[in-house]
């Protein structure tokens, strides 16, 4: 147990660090021009550099395990550099394209398939396992989904403790699969990852006193990610949909966000309002706190979605080796977050037009229906 308490120190005394020392970098870890950013849930300038914080923690993490004989981790982690440099440099230096962050995190994906020999080798799907029987388009498709689950983690990162808070089950829910497919490693790999993100959880949740940015994202979702391959990879009785159930919440976000994206008819890279926990941000206050109460409505809202999130995770570890059951439950699920969606926007657009309600400008933050 000394081996967890060792990586949630390191990332909490990196966190303490940046956090009282915030006057001395400000300037190029938090640009006060992003409170008033389209997507922006806080109202004061904060350092965005956590994912140094979860760095530290992993790192800590990893070399413990080195000592410990194990080795697959702290070369995943080596092999995320190329992408958590690139995400760390739009944090403190800005205008790194999306197009070059994503091209970062398909090279980190890139060499830690040729430093493992791991990427998936099935789908759990009689109309594409063909596919996965070709080397390379089956390593074409396990750089896409790292790619891209890392670039979903980052989506979700608008509220206080949400995308930290999604990691942390996430990483509980992959130790729960292996914990029943007997896979030791594993169990540590994911409890140095949850307790490495639990350090910086600590100083974001509920206050905001630092964020993850783009690099803490990117490699909590990259780790995970990595996590669940390995995991499919030494077990192959493990369900993808099952595991697609345990990475539910930053898959459905990102999926509906491509639609509603193509559906206005903008880019894919556009920044919006309309993630599901902005809308729960702004449903909060529209219908119980009111105006001017961000500092209270973002954590609330975190406090709000974290449980929901956790039922497609705990789901996703029951049925952790029934491919038919996962599937249906994650059509169940994902047709329960488009409608509770739908409802939540409706809902709140027709509060704001009943008499008495103040309108504000809401065309950026609820969709047109």
């Amino acid at each position: 147990m000394l081996g967890f308490w060792i990586p949630l120190f390191a990332s909490m005394i990196v966190c303490a660090v940046l956090v009282v020392t915030k006057s001395k970098h400000l300037k190029f870890t938090g640009a006060g021009d992003e409170t008033s950013a389209v997507q922006a849930s806080h109202t004061v300038p904060t350092p965005r550099i956590g994912g140094v914080a979860v760095m530290a923690g992993l790192v800590t993490g990893a070399l413990i395990g080195l000592i410990q004989g194990h080795t697959m981790y702290l070369v995943l982690l080596l092999t995320g550099l190329p992408m958590f440099l690139t995400g760390l440099g739009e944090d403190m230096f800005r205008h790194i394209s999306t197009k070059i962050r994503y091209l970062a995190t398909v090279v980190s994906a890139a060499i830690a398939i040729w430093a493992t020999g791991i990427w998936i080798t099935t789908a759990d799907s009689y109309g594409l396992e063909w596919a996965f029987a070709l080397p390379p388009l089956a390593i074409l498709i396990t750089l896409f989904v790292v790619a891209s689950f890392c670039h979903a983690f980052n989506l979700i990162d608008g509220l206080n403790g949400l995308a930290s808070g999604t990691g942390i089950l996430i990483a509980a829910g992959l130790a729960g699969v292996a914990v029943q497919s007997g896979q030791q490693e594993i169990v540590n790999m994911c409890m140095v990852t949850a307790v490495s993100i639990a350090g910086f959880f600590i100083f974001n949740f509920p206050f905001g006193r630092i964020f993850l940015g783009d690099g803490g994202a990117y490699i909590i979702g990259y780790m995970l990610t990595w996590i669940g391959l390995v995991i499919l990879h030494l077990e192959p009785a493990t369900s993808t949909w099952a595991l697609f159930l345990v990475f539910f919440w930053p898959l459905a976000d990102t999926l509906f966000a491509i639609y509603r994206r193509l559906s206005r008819g903008v880019r894919l890279d556009t920044a919006d309002r309309l993630h599901f926990h902005q809308v729960v941000l702004r449903g909060l206050e529209i219908f119980f706190l009111g105006r001017n109460k961000r500092s209270t409505a973002n954590p609330l809202a975190t406090s709000v979605l974290l449980p929901v999130i956790a039922v497609p995770v705990f789901t996703g570890v029951y049925l952790w080796n029934n491919p038919l059951a996962s599937f249906l439950a994650l059509m169940f699920f994902g047709f329960a977050f488009v409608l509770s969606y739908r409802i939540g926007v409706r809902a709140a657009q027709a509060r704001l037009r009943r008499p008495g309600i103040k309108q504000e400008n809401t065309t950026r933050v609820l969709p047109a229906e």
